[in-house]
C-alpha cells in the first residue's frame, strides 16, 4: 500500500512540474491521466482493504461510472439535436450528437461481431473495441492538456494583444466574437492597472460570405462598443487561418515597435489549441479564453480534439499499430483454428 502512495506521489510531482515548465503541451494531459489513473487505484485499493464491504463500494462505484458514459451519451446525442436546431446542419454542429451515437452504439456493435463467432466477425468487432478505447483515452489526454489550461491562464506582462476572429453574420460581430473582444479589454484593464497601456490587434481577413473582414468589424467594435481609443487598435485584415492570425499579428505588433509575448484572446474552447500553435511557430504566447455558450461547448471541443490530433497523426498512427497487429494475429489464429 505503502509503494502505491509513494507510487501517485510520485506522478503527481511530475506532472506539476513539467506543467509549470511549459502548459503548451499535449503531454501534459498524458502525465495528468497516469497520475489521476494512480490515485484512482490507490484510493480503490485503500478502500477495498480497509473498509467494511469494501469490495462492494468498489464495484457499484465502477457501475456509477459505466452510468455516467451512457449518460454521457445520451446527452451528447441531446445536444447534437441541439446544435443542428440552433445553429444549423453542418458536419462541425453533427460532431456532439456522431459521438454520443458512437458511444453508444459501438459497444453494442462490438459485441454483436463477436458474437457471429467468426474470424472476420471477431476480428472487426476486436479492432472496433481497440479503436474505440483509442479514440477514448486520446479525447482523455486532449482533455488532461486543455482544461486546467483553460482554468489556470498565465498573466503575461506585455504590450500586445491579439484577438483571434471568427465568422461575421451579416458583417457584424457574433456573440461568439463579442465574448473574444470583452476578454480582451478585460484583459487590457489588467495591464492598465499595471501602468501598460496594450496594443490590440483584432485578427481576422475577409471570408467568402463575408461583407467584410472580421478584423475590421473587431476594430469596430472595440472603438465605438468597448470603448478602446482608436490609436490603440491595430486591425490585421488578411488572415485566414489562427496560424495566420498569429504570424501577421505577430507581424503587425513588431513593425510598430512591439516585442513578444503577446497575448492571445479567443474563445476559451480554443485557447490551448491557439497556444499549441503559437508554440510550433516559435512564440512564447499564452492564450486566455472569453466565455461560450454552454449548449455550443461540446461540439466546439470535439472539433479542437480532431484539430489536435491532426497535428500528431504519426504518433497516432505508430500507437495504433499494435493494436492492428493484435487483431491481425487473433484473426489469423481463428482461421487456422476453423
Amino acid at each position: 500500500m505503502l509503494g502505491a502512495v509513494v507510487g501517485t506521489a510520485f506522478w503527481w510531482a511530475v506532472y506539476l512540474l513539467v506543467l509549470r515548465r511549459d502548459r503548451r503541451r499535449v503531454r501534459n494531459g498524458v502525465l495528468l491521466l497516469i497520475a489521476l489513473y494512480s490515485s484512482v487505484s490507490t484510493l480503490a485499493q485503500l478502500i477495498s482493504t480497509t473498509l467494511p464491504l469494501g469490495d462492494v463500494l468498489v464495484l457499484v462505484a465502477a457501475g456509477v461510472a459505466l452510468f455516467g458514459i451512457v449518460a454521457l451519451g445520451i446527452f451528447l446525442v441531446t445536444n447534437g439535436l441541439t446544435m443542428v436546431r440552433k445553429e444549423g446542419r453542418s458536419l462541425g454542429n453533427l460532431l456532439s450528437g456522431l459521438a454520443g451515437l458512437a458511444l453508444l452504439g459501438a459497444p453494442v456493435a462490438a459485441v454483436a461481431l463477436v458474437l457471429t463467432l467468426t474470424p472476420l466477425g471477431v476480428g472487426a468487432g476486436a479492432l472496433l473495441t481497440l479503436l474505440a478505447l483509442h479514440l477514448g483515452i486520446a479525447f482523455l489526454v486532449f482533455l488532461g492538456a486543455s482544461i486546467p489550461y483553460q482554468l489556470f491562464p498565465k498573466p503575461l506582462t506585455t504590450t500586445g494583444i491579439i484577438v483571434h476572429g471568427s465568422g461575421l453574420i451579416d458583417g457584424r460581430v457574433t456573440k461568439l466574437l463579442r465574448g473574444r473582444l470583452d476578454r480582451a479589454v478585460s484583459e487590457r484593464e489588467r495591464l492598465l492597472g499595471e501602468g501598460i497601456d496594450p496594443v490590440l490587434v483584432p485578427s481576422g481577413g475577409q471570408g467568402e460570405d463575408e461583407a467584410r473582414a472580421e478584423g475590421a468589424a473587431m476594430a469596430e467594435y472595440l472603438i465605438e462598443v468597448a470603448g478602446v481609443p482608436a490609436d490603440r487598435v491595430l486591425a490585421e485584415t488578411a488572415s485566414a487561418t489562427t496560424s495566420e492570425n498569429l504570424t501577421f499579428s505577430h507581424r503587425l505588433l513588431d513593425e510598430a515597435g512591439h516585442q513578444g509575448p503577446y497575448i492571445v484572446s479567443t474563445s476559451r474552447y480554443h485557447a490551448f489549441r491557439a497556444a499549441l500553435l503559437a508554440r510550433g511557430l516559435g512564440y512564447a504566447d499564452e492564450a486566455i479564453g472569453g466565455p461560450t455558450t454552454f449548449y455550443y461547448v461540446p461540439s466546439a471541443t470535439l472539433r479542437e480534439f480532431l484539430a489536435v490530433m491532426s497535428y500528431h497523426k504519426v504518433w497516432i498512427t505508430v500507437l495504433f499499430l499494435p493494436s492492428l497487429a493484435f487483431v491481425a494475429l487473433v484473426v489469423r489464429a481463428l482461421f487456422l483454428a476453423a
